[in-house]
């Protein structure tokens, strides 16, 4: 069988198992259900490992079992899924993960859930940095139809907000030494009828998370996305 006949298999059986959760199985009768059958089963089954085992038993009627649902989501993106479709299927801080697996995948070191406190104080969900940029997400897990562009914009006031304290702190953080161009950015589920940019700051729906890293650095130099210069930290 060619690797692309096997994908879209493959997906479909992703699909079923993350509507499914965590530990969730999916046996060879579900499977042919889903069209699924026995060679094409376990074909597909290793196109999602390591994020599934094949529990196999006598006669090849064994199924397929969820390893890591975050891993699942991730290996259904690279194979083609839809990754709106894909994030419904997790929970809001496993979106915020997704989103830190992303950059990490793009080469980026992440921070998640940096916070301080007290007056001039910030929280921002996932900082990603590649040298000299750094991304900052605020990660909005609504559900489409409640990411009105009004609510959104409200979201990018706050966010910049956060993101100039968080660049006030910077000396006092200790990550990295180096001086950054600071990206604030809202990461959304909502595909359409949304702004690209709101006041110089990318709205992203998840969808389009790993074509927006790849063309960030150009991005980051055209003058159309608000920068927070971050200055150079103690080490």
């Amino acid at each position: 069988m060619s690797r692309g006949f096997a994908r879209g298999y493959a997906v479909a059986l992703a699909l079923a198992l993350l509507e499914r959760g965590s530990g969730s199985c999916i046996d060879a009768g579900e499977a042919v259900r889903l069209g699924v059958r026995g060679g094409i089963l376990h074909a597909a089954a290793r196109l999602l490992a390591p994020a599934v085992r094949l529990e196999d038993s006598s006669g090849g009627s064994g199924g397929v079992c969820v390893e890591d649902v975050l891993e699942l989501a991730l290996a259904a993106a690279r194979l083609g899924a839809s990754e709106q479709v894909i994030a419904r299927y997790l929970d809001w801080r496993m979106f915020e993960a997704y989103a830190a697996r992303a950059l990490e995948e793009a080469g980026y070191t992440v921070y998640r859930g940096l916070r301080r406190g007290g007056r001039g104080g910030f929280e921002v969900d996932v900082l990603g940095i590649r040298q000299p940029l750094g991304v900052v997400f605020e990660c909005k897990h609504w559900q489409p139809r409640y990411s009105s562009p009004s609510r959104i914009a409200g979201v990018v006031e706050r966010h910049v907000e956060r993101v100039r304290r968080l660049a006030a702190a910077w000396p006092k953080l200790g990550i990295p030494p180096a001086r950054l161009r600071l990206v604030p950015a809202v990461l959304v589920l909502r595909e359409h009828g949304l702004p690209r940019l709101v006041r110089g700051v990318p709205v992203v729906p998840v969808s389009r998370l790993r074509g927006f890293l790849e063309e960030l650095p150009g991005l980051a130099y055209s003058g159309e996305l608000l920068i927070v210069e971050a200055p150079a930290g103690t080490g």
